[in-house]
């Protein structure tokens, strides 16, 4: 039996949760630590995925279409069709069965709310099929001459035929991970997604050794392009089953219903809708920054890469904190703690912002030593190191806005409210859809760096938006974010000179590609060590919080009981 949920003695009724244990700093920090620690090992794996594309395929159009094409499942599933869906709103609909342990109840939302998105992935999947090549083809007309736009086509086509199973793999990743995160079990869905990237970087490593590197859109082989398409299509197979087991292990068995005829999953789907919309909006998004980003040769993969990082500090530092708070204020939300709600968002924010502000001042500051680092085999050349360290640099603000309207997206799905985060995001497209006008120009890396500003603009205009409409309508917090707010920016500052000092002065002494690897390593601690030292001058109160919860960080092994 898990130790925060509290059974009566027949085991039959959950009782309801200690409001002071789910509103206390410590262990909502030692359940953020938990998704930390193992999202690191999922980024850090990821990270090294994207290396090996670019070693192995470089900054080549083959390249971007296998990057493009690859892309398209994650963009159908967590985009177009809401897959922030099951993280965000089907888990208040969890928590209430899970408290009261009708285990057959919460199997059944899970199982039919994955039936429904099955459907609609099934409806929806002939656009990626339809639209994907033309898309590539569309984008190389500005960039590469018309033989390359046909090409892209004919093996875009062929890539996305063998990607297209991967779509209804993530609705189980998605549906698996709510369960466990309603269950409050972090460790496993955030660590499952490290066997994907490592499988994707087996099936590359095999494809260098048989065919080896730099190939190009005329001249890939049909057996290649079966390795790359199958291989990584059964990694993120693997990295599905892990999360329907891990599912398992908390009592619920993930089988796809037929949830339209389940009243309680079409008042989920019902309230999903205008969530539905805001995660198209992104995709749209992201989309458009990559048909663009196909303009340049690498361009694709380049930017990818700094997305990947971009991605990685909101992994660290918004999205625990995020997942965390989820089922917390859910249940004060149904328990009508308006008070304990604001108190728990506003040290939610702090802890966040302790990570993602000096995350955002380190890509701005290190990015060429960082890209440096990153660059192997074909993308390791000065044009592919610039177009890298140009992405990251570029998406550094980014960071810092996307994890203010990441919580506040959460804060208000916790509330039922879709809405106003809805607004935001259209707010968000618009602002992104007008500023990529510019890239018509400017060309090579200066038309990445107007992507990404554009990008990272975009997103601080909806955090603003979201935030203001979110803390307008919440009772007054007695906690205070601002505070918190200048002491790490100040230790954010402190720290990225010293950093970039050492990682110059360790490249000149090593060289090399092993040298610039080190001299991130470094660097990293050099600059972890003095802003740590300077929030301890400073006592950030969010140091307590993150001593504290060390002893909450442990793997909840113990499968839950079933009830009823």
């Amino acid at each position: 039996m898990s130790a925060d949920l509290l059974h009566d003695p027949s085991n039959e009724v959950a009782t309801e949760l200690d409001m002071a244990t789910l509103s206390a700093p410590a262990k909502a920090a030692g359940d953020s630590m938990t998704v930390a620690m193992w999202t690191i090992v999922s980024r850090a794996t990821g990270v090294a995925k994207f290396a090996a594309i670019g070693a192995v395929l470089g900054p080549t159009f083959f390249g971007n279409t296998f990057q493009f094409t690859n892309s398209l499942p994650n963009l159908l599933y967590y985009g177009f069709l809401g897959g922030s869906l099951f993280p965000s709103l089907l888990i208040p609909s969890l928590v209430h069965h899970i408290d009261t342990g009708d285990r057959r109840a919460t199997e059944r939302v899970a199982g039919g709310f994955l039936g429904v998105t099955a459907v609609a992935l099934a409806l929806a999947t002939p656009l990626a099929v339809v639209f994907g090549p033309l898309l590539l083809r569309l984008a190389s007309f500005s960039g590469g001459a018309h033989v390359i736009g046909a090409d892209q086509q004919r093996v875009g086509m062929f890539l996305i035929l063998m990607f297209i199973p991967q779509v209804f793999l993530y609705a189980v990743v998605g549906s698996a991970t709510a369960v466990m995160n309603a269950h409050r079990r972090f460790a496993l869905a955030a660590a499952a997604p490290a066997l994907e990237n490592v499988g994707m970087i087996v099936v590359l490593c095999v494809a260098a050794v048989i065919y080896g590197t730099g190939t190009s859109l005329g001249t890939v082989s049909t057996g290649e392009l079966l390795l790359l398409g199958l291989g990584t299509t059964g990694a993120v197979a693997l990295h599905a089953s892990v999360q329907w087991w891990g599912a398992r292990r908390t009592g619920a068995t993930l089988i796809p219903r037929w949830g339209w005829r389940d009243p309680e999953v079409r008042a989920v789907v019902g309230r999903g809708l205008p969530s539905l919309a805001q995660a198209s909006l992104l995709a749209l998004q992201i989309l458009a920054l990559l048909v663009v980003a196909n303009r340049i040769p690498g361009g694709v993969v380049a930017f990818q890469m700094g997305l990947n990082f971009y991605y990685l500090a909101i992994a660290i530092g918004a999205t625990p904190v995020a997942l965390s708070l989820a089922p917390r204020l859910a249940r004060m939300f149904e328990r009508d703690e308006e008070r304990l709600f604001s108190d728990t968002l506003i040290r939610g924010f702090a802890l966040a912002f302790f990570v993602t502000i000096p995350a955002a001042a380190a890509y701005l500051v290190l990015a060429r030593p960082l890209a440096q680092a990153v660059s192997f085999g074909q993308m390791s050349s000065a044009v592919g190191v610039s177009l890298v360290a140009v992405s990251l640099r570029s998406l550094a603000v980014a960071v810092i806005g996307q994890t203010a309207f990441d919580l506040s997206t959460y804060a208000s799905y916790a509330r039922k409210d879709t809405r106003s985060p809805l607004r935001s995001m259209t707010l968000q497209a618009a602002v992104c859809l007008a500023l990529l006008t510019t890239t018509l120009l400017v060309h090579g890396t200066t038309l990445l760096l107007v992507l990404g500003l554009g990008f990272s603009a975009a997103i601080c205009a909806g955090a603003v938006h979201l935030g203001s409409r979110l803390f307008r309508r919440l009772v007054a917090a007695t906690e205070r974010i601002w505070p918190s707010i200048v002491k790490v920016t100040a230790g954010a500052l402190a720290m990225v000179v010293p950093a970039w000092v050492t990682a110059r002065f360790v490249e000149s002494v090593t060289g090399g590609q092993l040298g610039s690897i080190a001299a991130m390593l470094i660097a990293a601690i050099v600059g972890v060590t003095i802003f740590l030292a300077v929030e301890v001058l400073l006592k950030t109160p969010e140091l307590g919080w993150i001593t504290g919860g060390l002893g909450d960080v442990r793997p909840k092994t113990k499968r839950e009981p079933s009830h009823g």
